[in-house]
Parts: C-alpha cells; sequence; structure tokens
C-alpha cells in the first residue's frame, strides 16, 4: 500500500494476534496498550506499507522510506491520547522542551496509530510540522481521537 499523507488507514488484526495459552481478548487487552504494542506495531507498519524499513535500536525515528524520509511511530491510546514529544522528554521528573521537541518534529513524518479498538487498527502519516502547528505542546488529547482520525 502508498503511503498517502493526512489519510486514514484501517487495518484489522483480529484472529491474526496470539501468546501461548493467553485468551485472544486478553491479548488484544494488552495491545492496547502503547508500550507494548509499540514494538510490534513497528514491525507490521513495514507490511502494510512495503516502502518503510523499520529501524532496529533506539534511534530518534523508527522508519525510513526509499528517499530516506525519517518516520515515527505513535500510539493513540484511550488512557492518554498521542504525544510526539522526544523520548527523553517524556516520563516522570523530565522537562518539555518547545524548541527541542518542535525541531525534532520538524524533521519527521508522525505515523500516528490508533490502538484504543485493537485489534482494529487505524494509521495516519502526518507531518511533523502540521502536528506542532496544531498541537505545539506534543500532545494531542484523548477527546481530538476523531479530530485526528475522523
Amino acid at each position: 500500500m502508498k503511503i498517502e499523507k493526512n489519510k486514514t488507514y484501517e487495518f484489522s488484526l483480529k484472529g491474526q494476534v496470539s501468546f501461548g495459552s493467553v485468551s485472544e481478548n486478553r491479548v488484544y487487552e494488552l495491545l492496547q496498550d502503547g508500550r507494548l504494542a509499540s514494538f510490534f506495531l513497528e514491525e507490521q507498519l513495514q507490511h502494510w506499507f512495503p516502502e518503510l524499513t523499520r529501524i532496529e535500536g533506539n534511534k530518534d525515528h523508527d522508519h525510513v522510506d526509499l528517499l530516506e524520509n525519517k518516520y515515527d511511530a505513535k500510539n493513540f491510546t484511550k488512557a492518554s491520547g498521542l504525544s510526539f514529544k522526544p523520548s527523553n522528554q517524556m516520563g516522570a521528573g523530565r522537562k518539555f522542551v518547545a524548541e527541542v521537541a518542535h525541531e525534532k518534529a520538524l524533521n519527521l513524518c508522525y505515523i500516528c496509530c490508533d490502538i484504543v479498538e485493537f485489534p482494529r487498527v487505524r494509521v495516519k502519516f502526518v507531518d511533523g510540522a502540521d502536528l506542532i502547528n496544531e498541537y505545539p505542546k506534543c500532545e494531542i488529547p484523548k477527546g481530538h481521537r476523531e479530530v485526528l482520525f475522523g
């Protein structure tokens, strides 16, 4: 599938995800947590969008395309919406520095993944500059889910 920015893609992973003896519904519930889902989705995205190549390890981005454009995957969850702050600015005791976050975002296209209703996954590619204009604090509130994906 070819990447088209600002278009919402929808996928279903129903019946395609399992882990040992854990029930299917429990696996789905666990994968609604962005911390857990991110590793699997980063891998899956390159199957849905073959022009993407996953970058292993803790780099400042998760994928590149054939033109070496950088992409960073972020998950929208029911608990916290979506944060596109640099990872070193997220978490307890860390400080948000807008100038640094904005500079990073300007060089990225974000792959926004809606996992609220996993195994249904919605994906939208949005330029960092567009997200900064709309959300200068680099956080999309959970109430804006349909604004982003609708």
